[in-house]
């Protein structure tokens, strides 16, 4: 079997090329043939199909001209189109993979696709198809915003959702209003996978098609399978911004005498820096990544992720759960297809500070021992590479006997 998995980037961004990589390198240990198509970059990971890969394009570093030049390229693509075409004439994958496409490759690759009879799977790593700016978050306003799923895209341009920008705004419900009246969602793809039951639930308001609920997954890292190893500290981990409500959650440990550990970089690292100063129960721990940061993960006794935007299936639960950690997350969104509340976490909402003030000190007071005993079951039965490994084959085999 030869697969062409197709994502903007063929370089760790965020999740999506994450997970990308680690099914591609779970495909290839069962001796399937792997191979990508991307934007060319010369920090890729991976350089297939050199002088083929569709052309790098940076919307935040373009100036209004380039940006007004690139428009039609934005929404459609006859470039990559061609090079789609060139790159499946030589490679004639049985299966084509999508990831993230919109935009910097556009969804025109999808006519030469299935002109060649090639079978497609989606997996849905965001709002796209639902929300031009695919975050269900307009930061003008600091809050979550649905109002695309359930009506127009037109509000997309009222709210200038790209960064305030009214070009940009246009520019992403004009690509998301032409998509979805051509149909090119339920026409061209043979399959849509949702690492999420509330991220399905948002996709199934514009589409007709069936989704396929498949979590991600990640390679189980080392732990102590006793169970019984832990320091007595809660962890916040990942990306440090506005949205992922780490300055609240440190207003929230500030009334505790619970110990926090912040790890993490982004836009508001220096805030965060800032307000930790003189508290002496949260500490700032900076970026640590891979085995630096495992070993921290590993130890915690619970790791809190206090998001306010939603999330879809986030990573850092999959990876605290393959640790044998449980998750305090927050009541929306994936968390909730995640956590099960009492059993590998707790579910707590965050917007009221006084009643996750004393949720938090209810929870330390429960034994950890049995919710780690069920964190490591859920993960060897719902989260494990061999499992999800079995259901995408199931997906991939299915489709080629049609």
């Amino acid at each position: 079997m030869k697969i062409l998995q197709i994502n903007k980037y063929l370089k760790v961004v965020g999740g999506a090329e994450t997970y990308m990589f680690q099914l591609s390198q779970a495909l290839q240990d069962q001796g399937i043939e792997v191979k990508f198509w991307g934007m060319e970059d010369s920090d890729n990971i991976i350089q297939d199909f050199p002088g083929l890969q569709a052309t790098n394009i940076n919307y935040a570093n373009q100036s209004v001209k380039s940006k007004i030049s690139t428009t039609l390229d934005t929404v459609y693509s006859k470039k990559n189109k061609k090079k789609m075409a060139m790159v499946l004439d030589l490679y004639k994958p049985d299966i084509v993979h999508l990831h993230n496409y919109n935009f910097q490759l556009t969804p025109s690759i999808l006519i030469e696709i299935k002109k060649r009879g090639i079978k497609v799977v989606q997996t849905i790593h965001d709002s796209q198809m639902v929300c031009p700016y695919h975050r269900l978050y307009n930061f003008q306003r600091n809050e979550v915003c649905t109002k695309c799923v359930t009506g127009s895209f037109v509000n997309c341009i009222k709210d200038r959702c790209f960064d305030g920008s009214l070009l940009k705004s246009t520019l992403g419900a004009a690509e998301s209003f032409f998509y979805h009246s051509q149909g090119y969602y339920d026409k061209y793809i043979d399959t849509f996978i949702s690492p999420s039951n509330f991220l399905a639930g948002m996709i199934r308001q514009k589409i007709s098609k069936e989704i396929e609920i498949i979590p991600n997954f990640t390679k189980s890292q080392p732990k102590d399978l006793s169970n019984s190893t832990f320091e007595n500290y809660y962890l916040y981990y990942g990306r440090i911004s506005d949205e992922k409500g780490v300055l609240e959650l440190i207003e929230i440990f500030k009334k505790t005498q619970l110990k926090l550990l912040i790890i993490g970089k982004g836009p508001t690292e220096e805030q965060v820096k800032s307000k930790v100063k003189n508290i002496s129960n949260i500490h700032y721990k900076g970026a640590k990544y891979d085995k630096d940061l495992f070993d921290i993960v590993k130890k915690a006794k619970y790791v809190v992720q206090s998001s306010k935007w939603f999330e879809n299936c986030p990573m850092t639960i999959i990876e605290s759960f393959s640790l044998g950690v449980p998750v305090i997350g927050s009541n929306h969104s994936g968390f909730k297809d995640l956590i099960d509340d009492g059993k590998t976490g707790f579910l707590i909402n965050f917007n009221n500070k006084l009643n996750a003030v004393s949720r938090l000190l209810e929870i330390d007071k429960i034994s950890v021992l049995e919710l780690k005993e069920n964190v490591n079951n859920y993960y060897t039965h719902n989260l494990s590479e061999e499992v999800h490994l079995k259901k995408i084959s199931l997906i991939y085999n299915s489709l080629l006997q049609k």
